[in-house]
């Protein structure tokens, strides 16, 4: 009965009419893209948040159908022709759903930038390929290798799409992250020993729990642990962090120990702690001396006290394995992300620098004297890395209104120069996303009134600067009345 069903139905497919559908749907996937909704309902919202769940389904469907299509063209096994066209069929139809979900999602603008436009534009390749797949199915004879290339293609199509999901899920590189890792550079960050306490045990801890703000690069009052000797030098408080056998007198180990409650306490909320044997591993090495090549034996503790230690020791090795690994990840991709900014600033000709003084690979953003034309053009290079800057400053660019979409997406910046710029002030509405933006200079440019009321929807900004602007001083009184916190200041103000 299934077969004849199957008959049936397939025969149908095969109608012009049907056709004609399959060509219109492949035509309604390509445009789909440029049918944005202007306005999303909750209801379409919430169909869109099952993408994630729904898209799982036709992945599998697709590499089921390759294998059982590549299977019956060798002869691998002896299923019909009644499993194949449905399990294709399936494939078809929850792809489709799959791709509408999305797109829902994509028109409702949660999602943005490169990486959601290429996802996106890999779905409806998939979804193309598929209904071709459909059709050569259809229309040609049992065993067609055109048919099986065809599908062969959905499914790298498939591969792609999800590759690019990955990366807007999770970052970029989110598949290929740890391939350079493998084998080549492994004993770099493990180790089979724990000779020193230094270097094999107190140093993975101390990078681990306290290099985010704690680095040559970025030293939050004036203390680093990137090298021994930095342990050894007074920081803003005048303190030493380690004394050499007292650990009541070492700094570092002082705050390790504070009450949470108090503002000194290290590492600070928000941030992971160290656990009690990282403590006591740490108590103990700066009570036997703190010396770098000091041994687990090189101490006047008694047996028991070596005991117990080296006991901690061996409990810790997995969590120090785990350290190693990812200060030496963190470390390679904060390389090569510096590495792709210097070239893409030089590119551009602009100046990108490391924030110091910001945690984590943070950037400020700032064009060069005399500037260099910066634009549209050169403002999509930026899309890839905009949640990467705090500071930037596009002094005499040729940013407009529609460019502030681009920029109301770095969810880290915190200042933002555009004096001199060609804004009129339609556009400043984007911003208001930006959580973070403390400071906003649009000296010299055409904003207005009307623009200059948007900024009290910015919820962190505290200084604007008009100076040269069509703003007046009745609006900018009223402003500064409405909202306190806000000083909007009639002058140039700063460039960087």
């Amino acid at each position: 009965m299934p077969k004849k069903i199957s008959q049936k139905l397939e025969r149908f497919l095969k109608s012009p009419i049907v056709l004609i559908i399959m060509v219109f749907l492949a035509l309604a996937l390509v445009m789909l893209k440029y049918l944005l909704l202007d306005e999303a309902s909750p209801l379409l919202l919430t169909i869109g948040r099952f993408h994630p769940i729904v898209l799982h389904f036709p992945l599998v469907l697709l590499a089921l159908a390759l294998l059982t299509e590549v299977g019956a063209y060798f002869n691998w096994h002896s299923l019909g022709r009644t499993f194949s066209f449905y399990l294709l069929l399936a494939a078809v139809v929850f792809t489709l759903i799959s791709i509408f979900s999305g797109y829902l999602l994509f028109a409702s603008g949660e999602y943005a930038g490169n990486l959601m436009e290429e996802h996106f534009n890999g779905a409806v390749l998939t979804g193309c390929l598929l209904l071709f797949s459909l059709v050569l199915y259809l229309h040609q004879s049992k065993g067609s290798p055109w048919f099986l290339m065809s599908l062969l293609a959905t499914n790298v199509a498939a591969f792609y799409t999800g590759h690019q999901g990955g990366n807007l899920t999770h970052g970029q590189n989110y598949l290929t992250e740890y391939l350079p890792m493998i084998g080549v550079e492994e004993k770099i960050y493990q180790s089979d020993t724990t000779e020193y306490l230094y270097e094999d045990i107190v140093q993975p801890i101390l990078e681990a729990k306290c290099a985010g703000c704690h680095t040559t690069l970025r030293a939050k009052g004036d203390f680093s642990v990137s090298s021994f000797e930095d342990l050894f030098k007074a920081g803003e408080s005048g303190k030493i962090p380690l004394t050499h056998y007292n650990p009541k007198e070492s700094e570092l180990l002082v705050r390790i120990l504070m009450p949470d409650s108090l503002t000194d306490h290290m590492p600070p909320a928000g941030k992971t702690p160290l656990d009690e044997n990282e403590i006591a591993i740490l108590e103990y090495w700066i009570s036997n001396g703190a010396e770098q090549k000091q041994t687990l034996t090189d101490s006047s503790s008694t047996d028991s006290t070596q005991k117990e230690i080296t006991l901690l020791v061996n409990q810790l090795e997995p969590a120090l394995k785990k350290y190693r690994f990812n200060v030496f990840k963190a470390k390679r991709n904060a390389q090569k992300l510096a590495e792709e900014l210097e070239e893409l600033a030089v590119d551009m000709e602009v100046n990108i620098k490391r924030d110091q003084e910001s945690e984590g690979e943070l950037y400020t953003l700032s064009a060069k004297f005399p500037p260099a034309p910066f634009g549209s053009e050169k403002l999509s290079q930026l899309k890839p890395y905009l949640d990467l800057f705090t500071k930037v400053s596009l002094v005499s660019s040729q940013i407009d209104d529609a460019d502030l979409y681009v920029i109301g997406q770095m969810s880290n910046l915190e200042e933002l120069y555009l004096q001199k710029s060609k804004l009129k002030g339609s556009g400043l509405i984007q911003l208001s996303k930006l959580n973070k933006l403390q400071i906003l200079n649009v000296s010299f440019t055409e904003v207005d009134d009307k623009a200059l009321l948007d900024i009290v929807k910015f919820p962190a900004l505290k200084q604007v600067y008009t100076y040269g602007t069509k703003t007046t001083k009745d609006v900018t009184i009223a402003l500064q009345k409405y909202k306190p916190t806000l000083q909007i200041h009639a002058e140039e103000g700063p460039y960087f």
